[in-house]
């Protein structure tokens, strides 16, 4: 295997042009658990259906998610679901906080996740320190798709962990933590770490 190559230039257009570029996506093992955060009517919310891939070539953090969030009893009454997303860089790369979300190229193109609102943050290829998007679960409903988006398609990858460059290489590693909270029902964290 060979070194990854050394990468000073941190413009939002080389990073969309690099994934443009990879055809692949590497699956990677996520722990998906319950975990109680707040207090919570007996419900729980499981993330075990939710899946985040890393889309970029092997020296790029970009990612998607897809799959379906589904809360352990259908919703009383019209809920309001939201997932912060944050992102925590390690070794080499441990002085590194934060998350680029895509602007979009194309009309109605902006990264995001299909279906739900950007709350924190904002699809700008700008730096940000977490990310929340909101949706609602209809009453009598249990579950809801968590599938991400950027120039329209779900395919791409719609959000970067910021790197740290070093001596004229650029480290990525990091952990992208996404915490999916609802009232009555105890959190569910998807915790998925990276290393190129």
């Amino acid at each position: 295997m060979t070194d990854a190559p050394a990468r000073t230039d941190r413009s939002p257009l080389s990073r969309r042009g690099v994934l443009r570029a990879a055809a692949w996506s590497t699956p990677v093992v996520v722990a998906a658990v319950a975990v109680p955060f707040s207090a919570a009517s007996g419900g729980t919310i499981d993330a075990s259906g939710v899946a985040l891939t890393f889309t970029g070539p092997q020296w790029s953090s970009e990612f998607r998610l897809s799959g379906v969030l589904q809360l352990s009893q259908a919703a009383p009454t019209a809920t309001t679901v939201s997932a912060t997303i944050t992102w925590q860089g390690t070794g080499s790369n441990s002085a590194a906080q934060g998350l680029y979300l895509y602007k979009g190229n194309v009309p109605g193109g902006d990264a995001g996740i299909v279906g739900w609102a950007t709350t924190t943050g904002a699809p700008d290829d700008q730096l940000h320190s977490v990310f929340v998007f909101q949706t609602v679960i209809g009453a009598g409903n249990s579950q809801t798709p968590v599938v991400s988006s950027y120039d329209g398609s779900t395919a791409n990858g719609f959000m970067y962990g910021a790197e740290t460059p070093n001596n004229g290489s650029a480290f990525w590693d990091g952990v992208i933590t996404i915490r999916f909270t609802a009232p009555g029902f105890a959190d569910a964290v998807l915790t998925v770490p990276y290393v190129q």
